[in-house]
């Protein structure tokens, strides 16, 4: 998709807002459990329905929830759902469906897709007491990812996991290579020692994204590393100022998190070959470290996997270990708004969100920690054997230290065009003081629309 035609659905929907009934976003489950507060019962289906359910999952994770709705529609009879896994141009698509009046009824998305969503009218709002009264309340998530959905104080959104970016090492490749595997990185300057004594011939220590939304992913999660160091003196350093009006990474703590993009990219022979993957090198034992995804745990940490018995997964090395943090992310289910709403569509929805969030353990065995507390705290995850659940210990224990990209209504646009210009940066095509420079225009002119 282009960015001219991303755009142009986006002003499109912008004119939804208008015309679209105010009173929808008003409408409450409260009409089928009473307005007594807190006092009324579990909402019931009436009468069967069908329901749309999109989402943003290809592949492998696609696949998983298929299954997972399938489950759902044979225990819960009364309500039938075609679901589409791996929606392409979903961003496109799910504004163009709100703009012509035909949405689906639920989304699974991005946390970082809601500021966007709901500045287009294109989200339903949950009110905190029909989410109590489904079974749905706010203590039985993690607080950090609950409050980094908010949008406006607002809820519109129900997070279903938690993932972001930690370190994966090749415990045989480091050892092969003179360095003790015990002794992980706790520093970038430690990880970029390990990163050059690591590459040789065919071999490369790290590897860094270079192309793609993953620049940007990682970027944002070494700028907020090296603000929480007070880099320069640059404690707020962001993607955006914390009135959301200007670019906030050109400063010294931007510097420092696109320069050690640089070093690893330049130091370990970077790029790889056309049509190389990290995950096959990987698993050839030709790389030996990454920062990366609890969803490559899915593959990584299949038993069956050529490098299950030498993954080793630990904290993301820091800027400055005593203020750490990490780059996080969510998936999170929300209701489409559409021309009127269904109050039976309505119930049925929140019946199918609350099952998904009571059987997030199976979700969690595609490398996503789940973000309800019951489940984290549960035999079946604690106690499991699955090598991904020993793996997700690591994002687990570290989630006070959880950084979420802040919510933001130009986030898309600025998650498209923000890192051509930075990869020129890590390609060694200009310089980093340029490439802040030039992304920094960018993103205030986007702004500025």
């Amino acid at each position: 998709m282009t960015t001219g035609s991303r755009r142009a659905i986006f002003v499109a929907a912008a004119r939804i807002a208008a015309g679209a009934a105010t009173a929808t976003g008003l409408i409450t489950l409260a009409s089928c459990g009473g307005d007594s507060g807190g006092g009324s019962g579990p909402i019931k289906l009436k009468q069967a329905v069908s329901l749309q359910y999109w989402s943003i999952l290809g592949g492998a994770d696609g696949t998983r929830m298929h299954d997972m709705t399938s489950q759902y529609t044979k225990e819960q009879p009364m309500v039938k759902i075609e679901d589409v896994q791996g929606v392409d141009n979903f961003l496109v698509k799910f504004v163009a469906s709100v703009v012509a009046g035909s949405p689906p009824d639920i989304v699974w998305i991005r946390q970082t897709y809601i500021a966007g969503f709901v500045e287009k009218d294109a989200l339903l709002p949950l009110l905190p007491k029909e989410l109590d009264q489904v079974g749905l309340k706010a203590e039985e998530f993690d607080q950090v990812v609950w409050k980094a959905s908010e949008y406006k104080g607002k809820r519109y959104t129900v997070p279903m996991d938690i993932h972001g970016y930690q370190f994966f090492y090749h415990e045989a490749m480091v050892r092969d290579g003179g360095l003790d595997p015990s002794k992980v990185p706790t520093t970038w300057a430690e990880w970029l020692d390990w990163a050059t004594r690591l590459t040789k011939d065919d071999k490369r220590g790290a590897t860094v994204p270079y192309s793609g939304a993953g620049i940007n992913w990682f970027f944002h999660g070494f700028l907020k590393q090296a603000a929480k160091a007070n880099v320069g003196g640059a404690s707020t350093a962001d993607f955006f100022t914390a009135d959301g009006k200007k670019a906030n990474f050109n400063n010294p703590a931007g510097v420092e998190a696109l320069q050690i993009m640089v070093d690893i990219f330049k130091r370990c022979n970077l790029p790889f070959a056309d049509g190389v993957a990290s995950l096959d090198l990987f698993e050839q034992k030709k790389l030996g470290s990454m920062i990366n995804g609890p969803w490559n745990l899915n593959r990584l940490a299949d038993p069956k996997g050529p490098a299950a018995a030498e993954l080793r997964v630990a904290f993301s090395p820091q800027r400055d270990p005593k203020n750490p943090s990490w780059w996080a992310q969510s998936h999170q289910v929300a209701l489409a708004k559409p021309t009127k709403v269904d109050e039976d569509k309505r119930t049925g929805s929140f019946d199918f969100i609350k099952w998904l969030n009571d059987h997030i353990l199976e979700w969690s065995k595609a490398g996503q920690l789940p973000a309800n507390k019951k489940v984290l705290a549960s035999d079946a995850y604690q106690k499991s054997d699955l090598l991904v659940h020993k793996h997700l210990k690591v994002w687990e224990k570290n989630l006070a230290t959880a950084q979420f990209m802040p919510l933001h209504p130009k986030h898309v646009e600025v998650e498209t065009d923000l890192p051509p210009i930075l990869e020129k940066a890590i390609r060694g095509q200009i310089s980093v003081q340029a490439a802040l420079a030039e992304g920094e225009t960018l993103v205030n002119n986007i702004l500025s629309k």
